[in-house]
């Protein structure tokens, strides 16, 4: 049986000051790992300050909310904590995200304390890769206001032989989807999110660094990617009680020109962000109503 590593802070961390640790621990081989652990990482009574909820929410492009996206930023800081710990196996800076589930529970109000718990498990071997959820919570009196599930691949080397084939070309926006905006997303737009969120991966920053973890170049924060898509106007009606699913595709490589489109497909609405001169889907994201059943 895995056992289990259940970090409990006294405060929340600063995420740049932990980012050495997460670069500089060695790994194994992904292909050596066995039985992960299940890690954990919780902190009591952080203040959802309205100052930087504002500045979050300029750089995305959000007019006077709180952004559904803004706790996955908030919470970061203990993912970058589990990433940190020598006994976690994996490279994070390897790590692709896959997916993304977002689901509000309740109202977020500024000046509000909130208790953070974090999980990283359900490890599975998939065709592609060693695949991992971190799932976050946000409690506000002992009751959950907001969660999120992100699943995260750690790759298998090029000489394991897959047995799943090539994977899929990205789907592209249906024909009659609307063009809400075309956007250029540059290293600045990079830089300006990395200060507001405190996600410096060098992955986002810097194309030599970019390059020696196996890209061609830097690539767009995918969770800006999402945000920026959710808060493009007519912006989308997110209530209590909505959940958010997000795929993220293909890479937004650094410098680009995308388009948010947005689509109905059963009975969901549909938000993509979308290569403009091929029209490759780099993220897709859908919402509906949320209920304890769905």
């Amino acid at each position: 049986m895995a056992k289990s590593v259940h970090l409990r802070l006294g405060k929340l961390p600063t995420g740049l000051a932990t980012y050495p640790r997460v670069l500089l621990t060695r790994r194994p081989p992904v292909t050596e790992i066995g039985e992960p652990p299940e890690f954990k990482a919780s902190v009591s009574g952080v203040s959802l300050d309205a100052a930087n909820v504002a500045r979050y929410a300029a750089a995305c492009g959000f007019d006077d909310v709180i952004p559904p996206t803004y706790l996955h930023v908030l919470a970061m800081p203990l993912h970058l904590e589990i990433f940190a710990c020598g006994s976690f196996p994996l490279r994070p800076m390897g790590l692709i995200h896959v997916s993304n589930v977002i689901e509000i529970l309740g109202r977020l109000r500024a000046g509000m304390r909130l208790d953070l718990r974090v999980s990283a498990g359900n490890y599975q071997h998939t065709d592609a890769g060693l695949a991992f959820d971190m799932s976050t919570e946000a409690l506000h009196e002992g009751e959950p206001v907001w969660r999120e599930t992100c699943v995260f691949l750690s790759r298998w080397p090029d000489s394991v032989e897959r047995t799943g084939g090539r994977p899929p070309r990205p789907p592209k926006a249906p024909r009659d989807a609307a063009v809400l905006a075309q956007l250029n997303v540059t290293g600045q737009t990079a830089w300006t999110y990395a200060r507001v969120s405190g996600d410096y991966n060098p992955i986002h920053l810097n194309d030599r660094a970019a390059r020696f973890f196996g890209l061609r170049g830097s690539i767009s924060h995918g969770m800006w990617s999402l945000a920026r898509s959710l808060a493009q106007q007519p912006a989308p009606d997110l209530p209590n009680g909505v959940r958010i699913d997000t795929q993220f595709l293909t890479p937004v490589q650094l410098p680009a020109r995308v388009a948010i489109k947005e689509w109905t497909a059963d009975g969901r609405s549909q938000r993509a962000l979308c290569d403009v001169r091929t029209g490759r889907v780099h993220m897709c994201s859908a919402w509906s109503a949320w209920t304890a059943a769905s």
